[in-house]
């Protein structure tokens, strides 16, 4: 039997709308600092290293959580994984109201880090059992969606928690989304018994399929691949997401009112940009594009894309600036579904939660340093305009780099171990 059998037609929506939730609520936990940025800088009497700083324990932690996730998600299966992480970050989530300082204050997003790691390994992972290969980048584009649908909604609704309830209640209130996902996915579960004989990796339940050690995976370019794709490109969306809100409070003059009314309409674009790219990689495989082709043409389009988004630092009204940024997070969006998806396509479904975890250290250790550099270029030169172009130009790099490594995008030929 298939493993994209196991679910019917509206179970399988059920389960994607379910991963959709898991992911939109990781971000939005992850942005509630973001949005508060000028208002916790202000209390605590941060520079922008300090800032910084915060934002790389998070990114660290997240760096070295993230090859775990996949690891564990990979022997734990979807459904304990998923559920163990997600309980983890809702917790850590709630206990970031307790920071007093710096100090705590990166311990508590370090803590959240460990719990959010586990999200996209999961749901990669998911979609590589019960989803058919066609349709795999439209169910991959809808899940990512989650991380530009939790920025969106994140903004307005802790501006609103804030005001009523403080910035130490928005992180309470926050927090506490993910443990009513916990139960709605644990129902699901329960549902669905027939979801465990293909939870641990596999399309089947055959205990006789070879090992595959995680080590082993690292011989692979294709591995290695990922891990560039997503070093040299995701530090573009980490910036727009972590320091945004600073930018248009200290170029543009807005309030924390006024970052609530617009700091999410790049990340409407976001999900306008996850639903096209797997949209289009869905019809132009069905028009007889090869799974190389397809995925090869998005990631061009979106490498000629995404530097339109230095302009917005030369922007003189916050419309055009806006318009800048969100027409780059759109390409950056479509390089992201794509890339995400390139595990399934090389590797078979006991690995790609391994394989998109070590993609995922790479993402955040090229974010890490970005974020560093960030923050020390802030300090030396006062400028934003450095910045804009240095992330501007990442992707180019990106493309050149994981495409080479890359070569045709097809399943691999591994060498087990029995």
């Amino acid at each position: 039997m298939e493993a994209a059998r196991v679910f019917s037609q509206r179970s399988l929506v059920v389960l994607i709308a379910l991963l959709l939730g898991q992911t939109t609520i990781n971000w939005i936990d992850r942005q509630v600092l973001s949005v508060l940025a000028p208002t916790i800088r202000d209390e605590f009497g941060l520079t922008n290293a300090q800032y910084a700083a915060i934002i790389n324990a998070f990114l660290i932690t997240y760096m070295v959580s993230y090859s775990l996730a996949g690891w564990v998600i990979d022997r734990l299966g979807v459904g304990r994984g998923l559920t163990l992480a997600v309980t983890w970050w809702s917790a850590a989530g709630m206990l970031t109201a307790l920071a007093r300082g710096p100090r705590s204050l990166a311990f508590f997003r370090a803590l959240l880090a460990v719990g959010e790691g586990g999200a996209w390994p999961g749901f990669i992972k998911a979609v590589a059992l019960w989803v058919p290969v066609q349709a795999r980048s439209l169910a991959v584009g809808i899940c990512n969606s989650g991380s530009s649908l939790g920025a969106m909604i994140a903004p307005p609704l802790v501006v609103f928690l804030t005001y009523r309830y403080g910035w130490r209640g928005a992180f309470l209130v926050t927090g506490a989304l993910g443990f009513l996902w916990v139960a709605a996915f644990q129902l699901f579960r329960y549902l669905h018994p027939q979801m465990r004989a293909t939870d641990r990796g596999q399309a089947t339940a055959d205990s006789s399929v070879p090992k595959l050690p995680w080590i082993s995976l690292l011989g692979y370019r294709q591995t290695w691949a990922v891990f560039f794709c997503r070093f040299f490109a995701d530090p573009l969306w980490y910036f727009y997401a972590f320091w945004i809100p600073e930018f248009l409070a200290r170029e543009r003059g807005l309030s924390l009112a006024g970052i609530g009314a617009v700091a999410w309409i790049p990340f409407l674009v976001a999900d306008v940009g996850n639903f096209t790219a797997g949209y289009v990689a869905l019809r132009l495989q069905r028009r007889g594009w090869s799974v190389h082709r397809t995925r090869k043409t998005l990631m061009l389009v979106a490498t000629l894309g995404s530097p339109i988004g230095i302009a917005a630092v030369f922007a003189q009204s916050l419309f055009w600036t806006m318009a800048l940024i969100s027409t780059a997070i759109f390409f950056y969006i479509i390089w992201s579904v794509t890339v995400h998806t390139l595990p399934a396509d090389f590797f078979p479904p006991r690995a790609v939660a391994s394989v998109h975890g070590f993609g995922g250290t790479g993402s955040t250790m090229g974010s890490v340093i970005s974020t560093w550099v960030v923050g020390q270029v802030l300090d030396l030169t006062h400028s934003y305009v450095p910045v804009f172009i240095g992330i501007g130009l990442a992707m180019p790099v990106a493309f050149l780099v994981g495409s080479t490594l890359a070569g045709r995008v097809e399943p691999v030929r591994l060498k087990t171990t029995g």
